[in-house]
């Protein structure tokens, strides 16, 4: 019996009329870009495509490699643009953006590549949107930035009591703070994949707070609902040997123990 598959989904196209360059390079937007920053002297390294059949946008991305994560540049449809990603490797996006220049796009793809510092690429490139967490890791202080947002976070959101407490102790202080339906937790890496490996803070209904087990963490004593000095104290006794300063990145960054 035959077996059907589903063909591949069309690639979306782009427009000859919006993007004249393309078409001039056989309607490679791989091709183009690299014209485009010959034509100037820059070299922007390997470009390349997506490979995959299945990815409709095949033919209107293309990606800048640089040792700290892609450049990503995708052709507007409707509109004469280029949309602007900045990858950091295998964790999350560090700026984005849109501009209607092809220089543009090459005078900041050679920046990233150069390793120009974000703050320095959104002073020259206003239109660049880079949060404030990132430019805090770039400059490795994550830690204290989170603490401080969480320290100013809505009072629905989180008991200031049991975040000040853990707060105070020097330990958890170090550790990067998370948020999640009222808890606090910690991660002793600074972006995901988090460590999964620190007793967290929960509330109890009626009152007071518990230390509870990471998932990944070593089994503690459950002492039931505590003030939050009580609970912060548990959480620390249940800390993994060697926990330190939080490490800037994922948590593969983290030295191995045995």
């Amino acid at each position: 019996m035959d077996v059907s598959h589903p063909a591949d989904p069309p690639a979306l196209r782009p427009d000859p009329l919006l993007y004249p360059e393309v078409a001039a390079a056989n309607g490679s937007w791989v091709a183009a870009l690299q014209k485009a920053a010959a034509d100037l002297q820059v070299d922007l390294g390997a470009v390349s495509a997506p490979e995959s059949p299945t990815d409709s946008g095949r033919l209107i991305v293309a990606r800048v490699e640089a040792p700290r994560g892609d450049f990503v540049v995708t052709l507007g449809r409707d509109e004469r643009a280029f949309d602007l990603r900045m990858r950091w490797t295998e964790v999350e996006d560090a700026a984005s953006g849109r501009t209607t220049e092809l220089r543009t796009v090459i005078d900041i793809a050679h920046a990233w590549r150069a390793g120009d510092p974000l703050g320095e690429l959104r002073a020259r490139w206003p239109f660049l949107k880079i949060d404030e967490l990132t430019l805090a890791h770039e400059r490795g202080e994550a830690v204290a930035f989170e603490w401080q947002r969480v320290r100013n976070l809505p009072d629905h959101l989180i008991d200031h009591e049991i975040v000040e407490a853990a707060y105070a102790h020097p330990l958890l202080r170090s550790l990067f703070p998370l948020i999640s339906h009222g808890s606090l937790q910690f991660s002793r890496c600074t972006q995901p994949p988090w460590t999964y490996d620190v007793p967290g803070l929960f509330p109890q209904w009626g009152g007071g707070w518990r230390a509870m087990r990471a998932i990944k963490g070593r089994d503690i004593p459950d002492h039931g609902p505590q003030t939050p000095q009580k609970a912060v104290a548990f959480v620390v006794e249940g800390l993994p040997d060697g926990c330190g300063p939080a490490v800037e990145g994922p948590a593969d960054l983290l030295p191995e123990t045995d």
